[in-house]
């Protein structure tokens, strides 16, 4: 689904990671109902709840997990909690079908890569140190839960508009396309004034410019990019 609109030329690309880059959303759940059926309230931890926290930082997910599943605990604990739950099983995160061929191919055309996630620094590179050579093609990441300049977390555009100045060349944001799969994610890149591809898990929003099913349905050269070449074909599909 594509908006009928006319994209301005795009000249650096902005990613989210999970869900997006990386299919890590069984794990997350895996691990906050590992902590929350310790306290009995495992029945709470709902579809929709897990639909209410996708894209959000660290802190503002615990703190609407431990109101709405009344847990003794404070958003610290229950954050602390869920790092050592994580810890083993987030490296093992697999890439999303189609991601490692775009981001090579971006990457492979010098056009500028960045990741804006809502993950801390730390988690953050867990769940990267899997694919290592894939993450070290970005030019930066911004791991909004604990940077200092991203004052608030997506839905809001702060994190895009940090990730987008701190490119060696800052460009304007009509020139930045950003992938994300959240509805918060899309709307703070839309609040950013940036272009949006939505690769959804779970709703989709309205105002994204474009949606897929998945990055193997994305075509650059509607964005002003390069095209793909023949040999683009040589990565796996992420499974």
């Amino acid at each position: 689904m594509e908006k009928n609109i006319e994209h301005a030329c795009i000249t650096h690309v902005i990613f989210d990671v999970d869900g997006t880059i990386l299919d890590t959303e069984a794990l997350y759940n895996t691990a906050k109902k590992k902590v929350i059926a310790r306290y009995g309230a495992e029945e709470q931890f709902t579809r929709a709840l897990r639909s209410k926290t996708a894209g959000k930082q660290a802190i503002d997910v615990a703190e609407i997990i431990t109101e709405e599943c009344d847990l003794p605990l404070t958003p610290d604990e229950f954050i602390a909690e869920l790092d050592m739950v994580l810890k083993p099983i987030l490296p093992t995160a697999q890439l999303k079908p189609g991601a490692e061929r775009l981001i090579h191919h971006l990457a492979d055309h010098n056009v500028p890569v960045a990741i804006a996630t809502s993950s801390r620094r730390r988690t953050g590179k867990m769940k990267m140190s899997g694919h290592s050579d894939l993450f070290n093609l970005f030019s930066h990441k911004v791991f909004g839960s604990d940077d200092p300049e991203v004052g608030r977390g997506k839905p809001n555009p702060d994190i895009f508009l940090v990730a987008a100045k701190r490119f060696e060349d800052p460009p304007s944001p009509e020139n930045c396309l950003v992938f994300e799969d959240s509805t918060s994610g899309v709307q703070g890149a839309l609040e950013a004034g940036m272009q949006v591809v939505m690769v959804p898990e779970h709703l989709i929003h309205p105002g994204a410019t474009e949606v897929i099913d998945s990055f193997e349905e994305f075509d650059p050269v509607k964005y002003g990019l390069p095209g793909y070449d023949d040999d683009d074909n040589t990565f796996s599909n992420g499974y």
